[in-house]
C-alpha cells in the first residue's frame, strides 16, 4: 500500500521528488517487507491530503530521503528532510550521485545509484541495515549465544556496537566534529574464531573508507573521526575450523552493519573492553 493507516505506526516515510516517483516506488517495494511504509507517488492538491502527509511524516520512526538533482530543487523534500533531521530519524541516500544540498552536506549520504541503474542489491542491503539499526530494538548482549564446535559462526553470535563523542578536530579530510568507536563484540567462543576484521565506511574519502580493525584483545576495534551520520560495516574473517583427523573447514566471511547517529553521544567503550578482559582472565 502507498500509505499506512494512522491507527498503525509508520516505520518508514519515503521523501522524494515527484519527478522521482518511479524510483521511489521501487524503493518502497524493497523496504515494505515486514515494515509499514508511507509512500505518496503523487501528492494531489487539497488541504486534507497535505495534512495526512504531514501527520505521517511526524509520526514516522524513520524518514528515508531520496536525494537527487530533482529533490534538491524541491521545497517539500527540503522541509521533510529538515523535520527528520531535527527528530533524529533522518536516513539520506543519493539515487543519482548528485549528493544532498549544502544544508545537509555534513551528513554522510550513501549512494544507491548502482541499484537504480544496474539492480545491484548491495546498497539496498546497507539501507535496510541502517533502518533496522535505527528503529529495531537491539538484542541484549547478555543473550549472545556460544558457538558449538561443529557449527559456523553466524550473526546471532556477534554484534557490531558503537559509541561516539564530540571532539571538534580537523584532519586532512576536513573538519570532523565527532569520533566513533566501533567494536565487534560476541561470545568468547565466537571471538576466538575471528582471524581479523575489515571495517568499511561508505561515503568516506577514497583511501580512508576501509580500515583493518585492531587485535582480538581490543575486540577488533576501530576509532575514527566522522561527521553527522555514518553507516559502518564490519566484514569478519574467520580461521578455518579444525576437526580431529580431517581437513580444515573454511568459513566464508560475514558482514555486520551499523547506522550511527553522531548526536547520540555515549560512554566510551574502553571500559567495556577492559571489563570483559577482566572477566575472561
Amino acid at each position: 500500500m502507498y500509505g499506512a493507516a494512522m491507527a498503525d505506526i509508520t516505520d518508514i516515510f519515503i521523501s522524494h521528488s515527484s519527478d522521482d516517483s518511479e524510483i521511489a516506488k521501487r524503493v518502497f517495494e524493497v523496504l515494505q517487507e515486514g515494515r509499514r511504509v508511507f509512500f505518496a507517488p503523487d501528492i494531489p492538491a487539497g488541504a486534507d491530503w497535505n495534512e495526512l502527509v504531514q501527520r505521517e511524516l511526524r509520526a514516522a520512526r524513520c524518514v528515508v530521503v531520496l536525494w537527487s538533482a530533482n529533490a534538491k530543487k524541491s521545497l517539500w523534500v527540503h522541509g521533510e528532510a529538515a523535520d527528520a533531521f531535527e527528530r533524529g530519524c533522518y536516513i539520506p541516500v543519493s539515487i543519482d550521485d548528485t549528493g544532498p544540498p549544502k544544508l545537509f552536506k555534513q551528513v554522510q549520504t550513501p549512494s544507491i545509484s548502482r541499484w537504480v541503474s544496474l539492480g545491484d542489491m548491495t546498497p539496498m542491503y546497507m539501507l535496510k541495515s541502517a533502518i533496522s539499526t535505527l528503529i529495531d530494538k537491539p538484542t541484549g548482549y547478555q543473550n549472545l549465544e556460544d558457538v558449538k564446535s561443529e557449527e559456523p559462526v553466524e550473526s546471532k553470535h556477534l554484534h557490531l556496537i558503537h559509541s561516539c563523542w564530540r571532539v571538534n578536530k580537523t584532519s586532512k579530510f576536513g573538519f570532523m566534529p565527532y569520533q566513533i568507536h566501533l567494536i565487534v563484540y560476541g561470545h568468547e567462543s565466537a571471538l576466538a574464531r575471528i582471524e581479523f576484521v575489515e571495517y568499511y565506511l561508505p561515503g568516506y574519502p577514497n583511501g580512508h573508507d576501509r580500515q583493518r580493525g585492531g587485535p582480538e584483545n581490543r575486540l577488533f576495534e576501530l576509532k575514527e573521526l566522522a561527521n553527522g551520520f555514518s553507516i559502518a560495516q564490519a566484514k569478519i574473517h574467520f580461521w578455518p575450523r579444525i576437526k580431529q583427523g580431517k581437513q580444515p573447514i573454511p568459513q566464508a566471511p560475514i558482514t555486520l552493519s551499523r547506522f550511527i547517529n553522531m548526536s547520540d553521544n555515549g560512554p566510551r567503550l574502553d571500559s567495556f573492553i577492559l571489563s570483559r578482559a577482566a572477566r575472561v582472565t
